[in-house]
């Protein structure tokens, strides 16, 4: 075998855009790994088991657990998603684990249901929330949160999308300050946030549904009905955030049916 002809001149055009192609094709397939249309999607129903999470008129546990498996009932319609759980339904799990179940399964985005509270009877609504700007997924994680808002809005429901700040104060306690995405953010370095924000990379969004401290909010959501809807709603954000049509499936038959 002649050696010679088998030399590369990698100036040559030619030579040029098929290194291109190659690379596109190999390492471009991890970039686009769903361009063939199939998405791993990861479910947290935070708090559960001996966790009650917030207590109002309602736990927080159920709102979570109620909310996350009427999701993942929809989705699991849907053969392109593949659905996982950061724990098992009826069980809990503590933030760190959560982290390290994201981390080992590797999901295309991540969705964590919490329940609002506050002290004020009055507040109400839905808070989306994402990672603090510049940080690896925030983006992504925007664009996932608008179109949960938008899916919500349309319900003439109050979603809002946030950043939640943790600040120190005196001894070993910490203030909470949420602010709207659009409002001025607090000057300071390396601001603390979520854990499960700071403890991942993927995409995620986490959304306080409703407040259980609201007697109107329970009695609209805390139902049936109203998960079902809820699950609709995320299934419309999802959908749209990742650019493809919605199926259309029989309902769900509530429970007790």
């Amino acid at each position: 075998m002649n050696l010679d002809k088998l030399k590369i001149d990698f100036r040559d055009p030619m030579v040029i855009l098929l290194c291109c192609l190659l690379i596109f094709l190999s390492g471009g397939s991890l970039l686009f790994g769903n361009a063939q249309g199939h998405f791993t999607l990861e479910l947290d129903a935070a708090f559960g088991g001996d966790n009650p999470g917030y207590t109002g008129f309602i736990d927080e546990a159920s709102v979570n657990e109620k909310t996350v498996n009427a999701l993942e009932d929809l989705l699991k319609q849907d053969e392109r998603f593949t659905v996982l759980r950061t724990h098992e339904s009826a069980t809990g799990a503590a933030v760190s684990e959560t982290a390290e179940k994201i981390k080992a399964d590797g999901p295309d985005m991540v969705l964590s249901i919490h329940a609002g509270w506050s002290p004020s009877a009055s507040d109400s609504g839905t808070r989306i929330y994402t990672d603090l700007p510049g940080t690896p997924g925030s983006q992504e994680a925007q664009k996932f949160a608008q179109e949960i808002q938008k899916a919500f809005n349309t319900e003439d429901w109050n979603a809002s999308l946030n950043y939640l700040y943790y600040h120190q104060a005196q001894g070993n306690t910490w203030t909470v300050d949420i602010r709207d995405m659009a409002a001025e953010q607090p000057a300071e370095e390396n601001p603390s946030t979520w854990t499960l924000f700071e403890k991942t990379d993927v995409p995620c969004v986490i959304a306080e549904q409703f407040f259980i401290s609201n007697k109107a909010d329970i009695e609209r959501w805390n139902n049936d009905q109203g998960y079902q809807l809820i699950a609709q709603k995320y299934y419309s954000a999802i959908c749209a955030y990742l650019g493809i049509g919605e199926m259309e499936f029989e309902a769900a038959e509530e429970a007790g049916e």
